[in-house]
């Protein structure tokens, strides 16, 4: 049996980390995706084709950056896929513009990147962002991507690497709510994600687009004050702060630790998402 003062210390030490990590802002422009990977923390397979509105990303991104930005180390524009978005270049311009001196990122899978257009590489030069692909177990030539990037001036990381035959997360949720929400966010694997969507900011994606899957499987997974910031209250960097570093009320549906499967496709099935199974998270 573990001894419980040092895992109290570990405990401590653990919090004190979380709660000094570097923030960063994700803007989500979109939750639809070339790929339909099991299990989405984005609701993918679920997801309609919409995109985020130019204009309220841009006042979201404007109002950010005047309250926050110096309190931010990365800004990432995200989906879904990201390339799908049809004002992407505009979009980027417009992170740069309110995010000056951060580290900018899109994220990607890859698969689109020998179609993008000029327009799109001289927006990346420009605002000088980097590229992150996440390399998924598929027929893709991901080599050919990365050298793409470079031939058209553009830094690129790879973001994770997924291509091999390692096991994925599956983040469950309890529609009961009966979690320990304390426990649920001391342990949780996307603490740190602070979610951009429209007008407001969750702390996660699986918190912030949820909608996904109320819609589609009929499930009522649904939000309490504090569970999101509304922008245009946001007043500095120490609100994005709290609500990254503290239980909101949507924690307690969330079971941890995660399960983990294999790599596979979606059958859009409620059970990729949902514990039908009753599981308490351990203390």
């Amino acid at each position: 049996m573990a001894n419980p003062i040092k895992k109290m210390i570990r405990a401590v030490r653990q919090l004190r980390a979380m709660r000094r990590a570097p923030l960063r802002l994700e803007f989500i422009l979109t939750d639809y995706c070339n790929l339909n990977c099991k299990g989405c923390t984005h609701y993918s397979p679920l997801a309609a084709k919409e995109f985020a509105d130019l204009s309220r990303l841009e006042a979201s991104m404007q109002h950010l950056g005047r309250t926050c930005a110096t309190g931010i180390r990365d800004v990432y524009l995200i989906g879904g896929e990201t390339l799908l978005y049809p004002a992407l270049p505009e979009a980027m311009q417009a992170l740069r513009r309110n995010f000056p001196t951060q580290d900018m990122y899109i994220f990607t899978n890859g698969i689109m990147l020998e179609r993008m257009d000029d327009r799109f590489w001289e927006a990346v030069r420009n605002t000088d962002c980097i590229i992150a692909i996440t390399r998924y177990p598929i027929n893709f030539n991901y080599q050919h991507a990365e050298e793409t990037c470079r031939l058209n001036g553009a830094r690129v990381r790879i973001f994770a690497d997924r291509a091999d035959d390692s096991p994925f997360f599956r983040f469950a949720l309890d529609p009961l709510k009966e979690q320990n929400g304390r426990i649920s966010h001391f342990k949780c694997y996307n603490n740190g994600c602070i979610s951009v969507i429209g007008s407001r900011v969750y702390p996660c994606s699986i918190s912030g687009c949820v909608s996904h899957l109320n819609k589609a499987c009929g499930t009522d997974f649904t939000h309490q004050d504090g569970d999101w910031l509304e922008v245009e209250k946001i007043r500095g960097v120490r609100d994005i702060q709290r609500l990254r570093n503290r239980p909101v009320p949507f924690c307690s549906y969330c079971i941890v630790p995660p399960d983990t499967v294999s790599y596979g496709p979606s059958a859009r099935h409620i059970s990729e998402w949902v514990e039908t199974v009753p599981r308490h998270t351990p203390s």
